[in-house]
């Protein structure tokens, strides 16, 4: 089969479509119009973070399955997939290691003000001891989730095993049976911005919580608060958030993900001192690449072999 690969993945990936004697394909660069030419005559595409529209799946005849590398389907017109009969597959557990580790290395990094003190060090030297605000101790404080799959429930259980927190969880979908041990569930998610000195978004992007973050939000969050998302851009409202962080409605925050992306290079949070942008980087480890290529190829050689896949949503 012609498998099309939209974007860079690890090695192992690759190397299993071929070790299963299917023709793999690549683009020149990261280009929305070359996919868009080259999945015409694709059997099969494996996607990152590329949009594959109903046109796209119209205009290949032969596509029979999209495979994404991740967990996020919001580039994907699953509607359209499914009308069309096209299977779609994720790799669910693949990078939730990854994220939550990522997610962690925000919280201490926004504690105790690590990029601003290295920063200062670099243009003040010494004085930048004197100069740069105190940080925060993390230990037996409140650590508030948006979200609690499978990456939530590991950032809980970091919380509440390594630093003795109150874990407070927002998440209609699951019962407190679901949670990590300590962890309590909140009913109201204004209680969630109100009472956490860390606040952490592991929650899907879709009509429902498109800017579920706001000017509202944030306006009720402690003034010493850190916020971190690792999900989705589109869940938070960037012009509230930037706001926020000007105004000192909340000390800092940590964005993995961003509205756009990529982010334009004049954007406001690039510039800023108390915020950590990285460019959607959570789960990009050697483990989890290696990990998410693998599950991503492994599933298109065995939908073709007539093999359950992992993780296959339509």
């Amino acid at each position: 089969m012609r498998v099309l690969i939209s974007e860079k993945i690890h090695p192992s990936g690759i190397d299993i479509l071929k070790n299963a004697g299917h023709e793999v394909i690549t683009l020149s660069q990261r280009d929305q119009g070359e996919l868009e030419e080259k999945i015409k005559g694709a059997d099969a595409l494996l996607v990152r973070i590329m949009n594959v529209t109903d046109k796209m799946m119209a205009e290949a005849p032969n596509l029979k399955i999209v495979s994404k590398h991740g967990v996020g389907m919001d580039n994907i017109d699953m509607n359209a997939a499914k009308d069309r009969g096209i299977a779609v597959t994720c790799t669910l557990t693949a990078n939730s290691q990854s994220v939550a580790e990522h997610t962690w290395t925000m919280i201490m990094a926004l504690a105790r003000n690590l990029i601003l003190s290295a920063d200062m060090y670099k243009t003040i030297g010494f004085a930048a001891k004197a100069n740069c605000p105190l940080g925060a101790e993390i230990y037996g404080k409140t650590l508030g989730i948006i979200g609690c799959g499978r990456i939530g429930k590991r950032v809980a259980a970091i919380g509440i095993n390594a630093y003795n927190m109150k874990v407070l969880v927002y998440d209609p979908y699951i019962t407190k049976e679901d949670l990590p041990e300590g962890a309590e569930l909140i009913d109201d998610k204004d209680n969630i911005f109100q009472e956490s000195d860390f606040i952490t978004i592991h929650c899907p992007a879709n009509k429902e919580t498109y800017h579920m973050v706001g000017e509202r939000e944030f306006g009720i969050m402690r003034p010493v608060a850190r916020f971190i998302n690792n999900a989705r851009g589109p869940i938070v409202d960037e012009t509230a958030l930037v706001k926020a962080l000007e105004e000192k409605k909340i000390w800092a925050a940590g964005m993995d993900v961003t509205e756009q992306e990529p982010y334009p290079a004049d954007g406001p949070l690039l510039h800023m001192s108390n915020v950590i942008l990285t460019p959607h980087f959570g789960g990009s480890s050697v483990e989890s690449a290696t990990r998410v290529s693998t599950i991503a190829a492994q599933n298109i050689v065995d939908y073709f072999n007539g093999v359950e896949c992992e993780g296959r949503l339509i």
